[in-house]
């Protein structure tokens, strides 16, 4: 995804959307006056990056090459702590954080916080994801990693998948050149371009063992009939490759959109190649279309799930989270299975309203994150701490200016080594010169 909409959603974000942080009783009190810090600098620096294997097209984005960027706000205080996370807000919003104490801008139980205060409400809603930042600067306060500061921990790892598998069938002779994973002539067989690199992907450290397929190739391809036959013949290509006990989805970009009961054909095509899931695979305002769909897999006894909701603020709006499929014998549940929050522009006080308000429904969230480490890391905190989480969403993309040693990734999933804060210290000499700089 070409940061679709994300500087958009961004903006958006940052007004009218109140009910996305909750404001505490009183009754619950703020946290007591251990620890007062005062914010006086807050500035944002480009992380440059590079992938180790480059962004090929989706549905709707043609090549994209290697480049990276993780953009880093820093929030310094008067006392020398600094907190860091992703931003790609303007300066407008953060602005009025200068002056302020962090801590009083939540309400706490102990040192745990349970929301906003009623005051700071506004100002929180327009920070959209730049909380992550305050919540670094939180823990490292008072010696804590951020999810111990969420809530109570519900799992000691959180799964994560790769996202690094896009349609590289469709690259040209000369984007093929140095790929990691191509040895030797490309493959006669296109669809084997993406299997070849899905084994590169499975040796890679980490152990992930979760991968998901771009697929929706009809705006590059002869017909939407053709597209439709090379996304299964890459999904069954894929599977053979990895085996069985990988586990796989897709993501549509809302390919399938112009004829969306394909969504079905594809489905039922790769039943025995058993997804987990099926991603935003046209605009998810087709209700009646999206519960024709689920309603064609739950009767052919297929259990893969649905999911949308990145390229709005919050995630899949309240209306159609709301949505339910029903139908003969035992099919009552939710329209969307999987809600997903982008977790750069969101934040985690709204992402942890929006796990809420999706275990209502009987959702789960697995938060949209695509070439961000940062993005990444904060969401293994929230996974740590919410019950109905699904996924975390990791790629290839590396950021020499981002040190992570509160974490590692071992066997598919994700684990805290006692960091305080978010986990990650920044190589100064690898960031590049600040986008914007305030001081009070």
């Amino acid at each position: 995804m070409d940061r679709r909409h994300l500087l958009q959603i961004g903006a958006a974000a940052a007004v009218g959307f109140g009910r996305w942080v909750p404001a505490v009783a009183a009754s619950v009190g703020t946290r007591r006056r251990e620890h007062e810090l005062r914010i006086t600098r807050i500035l944002l620096q480009p992380a440059p990056g590079r992938r180790l294997t480059p962004v090929a097209p989706n549905a709707y984005a043609p090549y994209r090459g290697y480049e990276a960027n993780d953009p880093v706000l820093r929030i310094r205080t008067a006392q020398g702590l600094e907190g860091i996370g992703c931003y790609w807000g303007s300066p407008d919003a953060v602005g009025p954080l200068l002056g302020l104490d962090p801590f009083e801008l939540f309400e706490w139980e102990g040192d745990t916080v349970r929301g906003a205060t009623e005051r700071h409400v506004p100002l929180l809603n327009a920070l959209a994801g730049a909380d992550v930042a305050l919540f670094d600067l939180l823990g490292k306060a008072l010696g804590r990693p951020i999810a111990d500061l969420l809530g109570p921990r519900v799992r000691d790892s959180v799964p994560a998948y790769d996202s690094s598998l896009y349609m590289e069938d469709l690259l040209t002779p000369e984007q093929r050149e140095g790929l990691a994973y191509l040895r030797g002539p490309s493959p006669d067989d296109p669809v084997e371009m993406v299997a070849r690199k899905a084994a590169w992907l499975l040796a890679r450290p980490g152990g992930i063992r979760t991968f998901k397929i771009k697929i929706g190739r009809a705006r590059w391809m002869e017909s939407f009939d053709a597209a439709l036959a090379r996304d299964i013949d890459v999904v069954a290509a894929v599977r053979r490759t990895v085996g069985p006990e990988t586990v796989l989805l897709v993501d549509g970009n809302d390919g399938y959109h112009p004829r969306p009961m394909a969504a079905a054909e594809f489905a039922l095509a790769t039943a025995g190649d058993e997804l987990l899931a099926m991603e935003e695979m046209f605009d998810e305002e087709l209700v009646a279309e999206a519960r024709d769909v689920k309603r064609q897999l739950r009767a052919a006894g297929l259990a893969v799930k649905l999911a949308d909701g990145e390229t709005h603020p919050g995630g899949i709006p309240g209306a159609l989270l709301g949505e339910r499929c029903v139908g003969p014998g035992e099919l009552d549940e939710p329209l969307f299975d999987i809600d997903q929050p982008d977790m750069n522009t969101t934040g985690y006080i709204r992402l942890l309203a929006v796990a809420k308000s999706c275990a209502q429904h009987g959702a789960t969230v697995a938060p949209h994150n695509f070439g961000s480490k940062l993005g990444f890391y904060a969401q293994v905190h929230a996974g740590l701490v919410t019950p109905n989480w699904e996924l975390s969403e990791a790629d290839d993309s590396m950021f020499p200016a981002l040190r992570a040693d509160g974490f590692q990734v071992e066997n598919g999933r994700a684990k805290l080594t006692g960091m305080h804060g978010l986990g990650v210290s920044l190589e100064e000499e690898h960031l590049g010169g600040p986008i914007f700089d305030l001081t009070v």
